[in-house]
């Protein structure tokens, strides 16, 4: 087997919806790619019509060479439905999830898996070896440009010049020619395919967690992507503009993003949900981390999604960026016979991080920290 195409994608969602009819739907998301290409996600779950059920969000392939991505939205999908439909558990390598766990993920969450969030890139990066290290999707400002890059164009700090200190080491650019390929568009949520996103936060207000699958390096990353975190004060927060220029310097006192104190012990539980089940599964210790020791980051999924909560009191959901593939050759695109491992063991997390959810997720906190626009 090799890694999957856009056509294969959409086929498989659609076969697993119709095969699992009872316990899964597909969603017809309202924006099309640049190119004009129709982009699903499927919903799993007992209750999916009911839009106000405890959710979780999976995304993959926001980046096109990261290819990897999609195929474990796809395996995932399939074997949650699979495992419900028959009755029984799930084994990945040395860790087991039985019977009970599954139906009880499937009764009680939904789960709604994007699988591939940017089918033009992909496309474009599997359809020539010369370009398959295409990052971005294909809205090109002219023929040597390079795309938009999705995981740059969420509306968080989306404005990184003016947000962040001109020594912080954001990788992040406003050059659509940029080689780096982190060209963060025209402004926020200028692509259809970041929209798809936002929408499908809008829609599923119980959505609580999301993580977007990335390649590469073994890592699952937490809020804050701005700046080291810190619990003491609430002032020193990513909407205070007294704060602009500052952010983004490592080991400094300047600014620290404020993040409450259970929702980060919360989130540490969460990472080691995730880590305990592929390390059970395969032996590979995933480190957890906060997204801001990889490196700065301007626009992203995790914290748009983290930050809804002090935007929107209403919903708190908790974003993580996960970089698979743990001392693999190949970096963005293993060989298929270390990409089917590397499947399993993420499965294997995904599962584990849906049973934790389920069994100890809190009360939601909501804090306003905009109480000032200077420094008190």
């Amino acid at each position: 087997m090799v890694y999957r195409n856009v056509d294969d994608i959409e086929e498989d969602l659609v076969s697993l919806s119709q095969t699992y009819s009872t316990t899964s739907k597909i969603i017809e998301l309202p924006k099309k790619s640049i190119e004009g290409r129709t982009i699903h996600a499927i919903i799993i779950g007992k209750n999916k019509e009911n839009t106000s059920n405890k959710s979780i969000l999976f995304t993959g392939g926001v980046h096109a060479r990261e290819w990897g991505g999609s195929d474990i939205c796809v395996s995932f999908a399939a074997d949650i439905l699979e495992s419900y439909s028959i009755n029984k558990g799930l084994r990945y390598g040395h860790q087991y999830f039985n019977a009970v766990q599954i139906k009880k993920i499937v009764d009680e969450l939904n789960l709604i898996i994007l699988a591939d969030v940017n089918p033009d890139g992909r496309a474009y990066s599997q359809s020539d070896p010369t370009h398959r290290m295409w990052r971005g999707n294909r809205n090109l400002n002219d023929s040597s440009c390079f795309g938009v890059n999705l995981n740059r164009n969420f509306d968080f700090l989306w404005d990184y010049k003016k947000c962040f200190s001109p020594d912080a080491n954001v990788h992040t650019s406003n050059d659509p020619c940029d080689s780096s390929q982190t060209y963060c568009g025209k402004y926020a949520f200028s692509e259809p395919e970041t929209q798809n996103i936002k929408w499908l936060l809008d829609k599923y207000h119980d959505i609580g967690h999301y993580i977007d699958i990335h390649c590469f390096g073994g890592s699952f990353l937490h809020s804050w992507g701005v700046d080291q975190n810190q619990s003491s004060n609430p002032n020193m927060n990513f909407g205070n503009s007294y704060y602009n220029n500052v952010r983004g310097k490592d080991e400094d006192n300047e600014y620290q993003e404020y993040i409450l104190k259970n929702d980060l012990q919360y989130i540490t539980s969460l990472g080691t949900a995730f880590h305990e089940s592929v390390k059970n599964s395969s032996g590979k210790d995933y480190e957890i981390k906060q997204g801001f020791y990889l490196y700065p980051t301007s626009g992203c999924s995790d914290d748009y999604s983290y930050s809804r909560h002090i935007l929107h009191p209403s919903q708190k959901i908790y974003g993580f960026t996960l970089e698979f593939g743990k001392n693999v050759p190949g970096d963005f695109q293993p060989p298929w016979n270390e990409m089917e491992k590397i499947i399993i063991e993420v499965s294997s997390g995904l599962v584990g991080f849906s049973s934790h959810v389920l069994n100890n997720q809190p009360v939601s906190t909501i804090v306003n920290i905009f109480r000032s626009s200077r420094r008190i």
